[in-house]
């Protein structure tokens, strides 16, 4: 009896790996939900209330689709429990939100899966880090949930001053985030394929650089709480993008050009450095701050994140990222095309629906990814 019992036991895997299933689930949602919400604003009759108003938007491609690809990627392996635990939240989170965004049930659920989260990833990053910038990834995961929290908290009492600042710090905190795990992913493996072409890299880490770049984004961050610091934060997340243009160019990119899984990766991060750019412009008076925050949230979010979704499935594959590089390809450039007609297009009716589905598409090619090599 023991020895069957033990038989079993070794039949249930200890761990689960995160991303297998959050990775296809954001991918799906998000393919999803960007075209329904863009119904949503432009129908006046009908729509999911969850996807009927520009907040509505912004808050399932933040808390939904981002926050879903955080969860795959920082979680790793968890038990079947955990997973269980934070993907129920997940899918409970969306559903309350998307049918009474106004409820206390989706406040709860939203906040619950946030809360989750970050209990779940920030303990594993604060034990692991050793230097002061590393020690700053655990705490900015925790101040993402309290975002989701202040959001919803301000939803429930009717502040949209206060649902703004919660949307609005969260586009900066998720731009924090993807400059310093977009750094800790992209400079190793171009690295690794320099040196395997015979040649070396030397501005790998570049310390300096983001020590600067995480205590501009700090300001940043301080600076679009208050409201009389525009000039501070503008000027801080130019700095920023000036900082993130320099760091990728001294990674030399242009000597991986068949590696299309790294020139992927680098365009996603030259998106984060130019929608940092434009949204400190438009902090500073120089255009709209809607139409700049695009660069970040569909620019970068969409580039960097299907790539790093993309990469990362190959590898735990045990496929050759090159080996999907024209699919790689297509999706870095519907989610630039997107980008560039959503901050191009003014916000009109027709360019809403071709960035939607523009959107839409990359992440379709990425559930095809997935499908065609599977763990």
């Amino acid at each position: 009896m023991a020895a069957k019992g033990d038989s079993t036991r070794s039949a249930i895997p200890a761990a689960l790996a995160a991303e297998r299933w959050f990775f296809p689930a954001a991918a799906l949602y998000g393919a999803v939900a960007v075209p329904a919400s863009v119904y949503g604003m432009l129908d006046g009759e009908q729509h999911i209330p969850g996807l009927a108003t520009r907040a509505a938007h912004a808050h399932e491609l933040l808390f939904g689709y981002a926050l879903a690809v955080v969860a795959g990627y920082l979680t790793g392996r968890a038990s079947a429990a955990r997973l269980a635990l934070l993907l129920g939240f997940w899918l409970a989170a969306r559903v309350s939100y998307l049918m009474a965004p106004y409820g206390v049930p989706a406040a709860l659920l939203n906040t619950g899966f946030a809360a989750a989260m970050a209990l779940t990833v920030a303990p594993k990053l604060i034990r692991a880090a050793k230097k002061w910038r590393n020690k700053m990834l655990g705490p900015l995961i925790v101040a993402l949930a309290i975002a989701v929290s202040v959001f919803h908290l301000a939803l429930v009492v009717e502040s949209p001053r206060f649902q703004l600042l919660a949307l609005r710090e969260s586009v900066v905190m998720l731009a924090l985030l993807m400059l310093f795990m977009g750094g800790r992913i992209i400079a190793p493996a171009v690295a690794g394929a320099i040196e395997r072409s015979g040649g070396t890299m030397e501005a790998r880490v570049q310390p300096r650089i983001e020590g600067a770049l995480l205590l501009v984004m700090l300001v940043a961050v301080l600076g679009t709480a208050c409201p009389r610091a525009d000039e501070v934060a503008g000027v801080s997340l130019i700095a920023a993008g000036v900082l993130a243009a320099v760091r990728l160019l001294r990674w030399r990119l242009w000597h991986c050009r068949s590696r299309t899984d790294l020139l992927c990766l680098g365009a996603g991060y030259g998106w984060l450095a130019a929608g940092l750019i434009l949204l400190g412009s438009a902090r500073l008076g120089a255009l709209p701050i809607a139409t700049a925050t695009h660069g970040i949230t569909v620019g970068a979010l969409g580039s960097l994140t299907t790539a790093v979704m993309g990469r990362v499935h190959l590898v735990k594959c045990r496929v050759r990222p090159e080996s999907a590089g024209r699919t790689m390809s297509l999706i870095a450039v519907a989610m630039s095309a997107a980008a560039l007609v959503r901050i191009a297009g003014g916000g009109t009716a027709g360019t809403l629906w071709l960035a939607a589905a523009l959107w839409s598409m990359g992440l379709l090619l990425l559930l095809g990814l997935f499908r065609r090599f599977r763990q």
